[in-house]
């Protein structure tokens, strides 16, 4: 994926693709206002297609204003009018 994701979860030259658990987070991650990630530590057993992957946590802000255009977002992600 090469999107807002790696744009706001940059470090220096590396990009990184962000596979995102739930599909609503990669909306909230578009449309925040800031964010950061940081490693995880947890004895989460990876799939054996996640298994290469570092397991990460992200904050995220989002304004209130955004809500809107994230519901939105969503409904048309899951196909509800």
């Amino acid at each position: 994926m090469q999107n807002a994701d790696q744009r706001k979860g940059r470090r220096g030259d590396i990009d990184e693709a962000i596979i995102y658990v739930k599909p609503e987070d990669e909306i909230f991650h578009k449309l925040s206002l800031w964010s950061f990630s940081f490693p995880l530590h947890t004895e989460h057993v990876a799939t054996h297609e996640l298994r290469n992957y570092r397991l990460m946590g992200l904050v995220m802000a989002i304004e209130a204003d955004k809500v809107s255009t994230f519901r939105k977002e969503l409904h048309s992600l899951i196909g509800e009018p």
